[in-house]
C-alpha cells in the first residue's frame, strides 16, 4: 500500500467540506471562489481515491451517502484548521470561530464548568461548541477532542495543561454514623470504619491524604463514580468518604457532616484544562481556554503565566 500523502487530496476534502455544508455545488464554488465544474472534479477525484461514493446528485438535490457522512466529520475539521491556518499565517485571527469538541467530566456542573459555557458563547458567537461529559480520558491526539477538562493530574504528559484551579480535599462522615461508629483519632484507624469509595477521584481501595500518604481503606456497602451519590451515602449514614470540601460545604456548616482529621488530610485536587500540543496557536482554543482560566480559577485574570504549561518547553 502507498503511504504517500496526496496533497491534492486536501483540496478535494475542503471541496466535499463546503459542498456538504452549504447544500449545493454552485454554493460551494462560490464559496471557495472556484467553477462549479472544478468543485464537481474535486468531489469525484475524492469519491476515486476513496473508492466510494460520497454523494449522490440528481439536477436539482445534492445527498450526503452514509460513506459521505462519516468522511464529512474528518474533511470538516481539514477545512476548518487549514482556514485556521491561514488565519494564522496571515496574521488575520480577527474573531474566533468554527466547531469546538470539548470533552468534561459529568461532575462538570460541580466544578462551574457547565455555567461559564453560555457565557463563552455569548462572547465568542461564530464558535460552535460540542460538549461532551464523560469520565473518560478524552482522545486529544487523533482530533476527537480540541479541549478536555480533567480532574487530576493530567493523563498524557505529551499534551499541553492549564492548571484552572485546585480543590481543598476532605474526610468526611455524617454525625448519625460518627456517634454510632465512633470517630477515628488517627489514618490507621480508617480501615475500622466502612468507606464510601468514588472511583473518578481515587482508586478503589485508596485515598491519597497528603503528597506522602496514601492509605487502604476498607469498602463499604458503596462504590460509585458519582460525587451525588457518595454525598448522599455519606449524608445517609453509610460511611466516611473523601470528597472536595467545596462539594460539602453546606452540610458541614448545618452540622449534618463532620470533617475527619484536618491534621493529616493536606491534599488539594487540581482541575486542568487538556488540549494536543500547538493548539493554543488555533485562535478558538486560545479563546477557550483564557476565557475558561478567567471565569474558574482563582489566580489574576490574565491567561499569560498563570499556569500553562506546554509540552514542548518540558
Amino acid at each position: 500500500m502507498d503511504d504517500k500523502v496526496d496533497i491534492g487530496n486536501t483540496i478535494a476534502m475542503m471541496s466535499f467540506a463546503a459542498v456538504v455544508s452549504t447544500g449545493s455545488f454552485s454554493a460551494a464554488a462560490n464559496l471557495l471562489g472556484y467553477s462549479k465544474a472544478a468543485v464537481s472534479r474535486q468531489i469525484s477525484r475524492l469519491e476515486e481515491a476513496a473508492g466510494m461514493k460520497l454523494l449522490d446528485r440528481t439536477t436539482r438535490t445534492v445527498t450526503v451517502t452514509p460513506a459521505g457522512r462519516e468522511m464529512y466529520q474528518h474533511c470538516a475539521r481539514i477545512a476548518d484548521e487549514v482556514n485556521e491556518a491561514n488565519r494564522v499565517m496571515t496574521g488575520m485571527l480577527s474573531r474566533p470561530r468554527g466547531d469546538l469538541k470539548v470533552n468534561a467530566p459529568v461532575v462538570a456542573s460541580l466544578f462551574n464548568i457547565t455555567q461559564a459555557i453560555p457565557a463563552f458563547l455569548h462572547e465568542y458567537p461564530d464558535i460552535r461548541l460540542f460538549m461532551n461529559l464523560s469520565d473518560s480520558k478524552a482522545d486529544l491526539l487523533k482530533g476527537n477532542f480540541d479541549v478536555a477538562f480533567w480532574v487530576g493530574e493530567p493523563y498524557d504528559v505529551t499534551l499541553d495543561t492549564v492548571k484552572l484551579c485546585d480543590y481543598e480535599m476532605v474526610l468526611a462522615a455524617s454525625v448519625d454514623y460518627l456517634d454510632r461508629r465512633g470517630r477515628p483519632a488517627t489514618a490507621a484507624e480508617l480501615k475500622e470504619h466502612l468507606c464510601i469509595l468514588e472511583t473518578h477521584l481515587s482508586r478503589i481501595g485508596e485515598w491519597r491524604l497528603s503528597a506522602d500518604e496514601i492509605i487502604s481503606v476498607n469498602r463499604g456497602a458503596l462504590t460509585s463514580n458519582s460525587v451525588r451519590l457518595t454525598r448522599e451515602a455519606m449524608l445517609a449514614g453509610m460511611g466516611i468518604g473523601y470528597l472536595p470540601r467545596f462539594l460539602l460545604e453546606s452540610d458541614i456548616a448545618a452540622g449534618r457532616i463532620e470533617v475527619l482529621l484536618p491534621d493529616v488530610v493536606s491534599q488539594r485536587l487540581p482541575l486542568y484544562l487538556l488540549f494536543s500540543r500547538g493548539n493554543y496557536a488555533l485562535s478558538k482554543v486560545r479563546a477557550f481556554v483564557d476565557y475558561l482560566t478567567a471565569a474558574i480559577s482563582d489566580a489574576p485574570s490574565s491567561a499569560s503565566g498563570r499556569g500553562i504549561r506546554l509540552a514542548s518547553a518540558v
